[in-house]
């Protein structure tokens, strides 16, 4: 599958992400490993020590991938049920095939965040991880999180910004534009795929207005943390 034209149609971009993300999933890992000078391990560590410390029972690591965070989750928070959802089939097999992950409290599903298979009110904590800004329709997704969510349970948003330091912006700009496609077709032989990737950062909302989108979809901003100058968030929202 090759990404080609960056105006993607809301109706039809769920179908070509899916797509994008099968085609790219022997390379996940690779690709943000490139897009954040391998920096995602250790924000992702991050939101698995602060997600650890709530010992929440009922976890939906949604748009989980190949389960970096729900794995270690699973392993250690064994007394929890850990759920990864994600859309692309593909993503969840290989994270399966690849990253041992057999655990007893761990469930793997298939599906689209818009449309979640899941009772409403019935999830203790989401993890929601460089998946946000895929999705077709981001209010929709935010509003079932909301559904299926406890009330005043939360949520944990890390994703890339383009709310990025003034300093490191223009060196940022240009790795992400000339670098990371270059990097992407040398070594995943897909340049449009990871275009496509630096483009969804750039049309992103900044976290202001991120914040205002929960806030509408009946969130409360419980707390956020910048990651090297801007360039990620992780933001906590609490459903009231």
């Amino acid at each position: 599958m090759e990404y080609k034209n960056s105006k993607i149609s809301e109706s039809n971009k769920k179908k070509i992400i899916k797509d994008l993300f099968n085609d790219v999933s022997k390379k996940y890992d690779l690709m943000n490993d490139i897009m954040s000078f391998g920096l995602h391990r250790l924000w992702k560590r991050d939101l698995i020590k602060l997600v650890k410390r709530e010992k929440e029972k009922i976890i939906l690591d949604l748009a989980g991938g190949t389960g970096d965070i729900s794995n270690a989750l699973a392993n250690q928070l064994t007394n929890s049920m850990i759920f990864l959802y994600d859309l692309s089939l593909k993503m969840i097999v290989h994270g399966r095939k690849n990253k041992s992950i057999f655990n007893n409290n761990l469930f793997l599903i298939n599906g689209s965040a818009d449309q979640l298979a899941i009772k409403n009110n019935s999830i203790d904590l989401i993890t929601l991880a460089f998946g946000l800004r895929n999705f077709s329709d981001k209010e929709k997704c935010i509003k079932e999180c909301r559904r299926v969510l406890k009330y005043g349970k939360k949520i944990y948003v890390l994703e890339f910004s383009p709310t990025i330091n003034e300093l490191i912006a223009p060196l940022y700009n240009y790795y992400s534009l000339k670098v990371i496609p270059f990097v992407g077709e040398k070594i995943a032989n897909n340049k449009e795929a990871y275009k496509y990737l630096i483009e969804s950062i750039n049309e992103f909302p900044h976290n202001q207005e991120l914040e205002n989108i929960f806030t509408k979809n009946g969130f409360f901003c419980y707390n956020r943390k910048k990651y090297f100058g801007g360039i990620a968030y992780l933001n906590i929202f609490s459903k009231i």
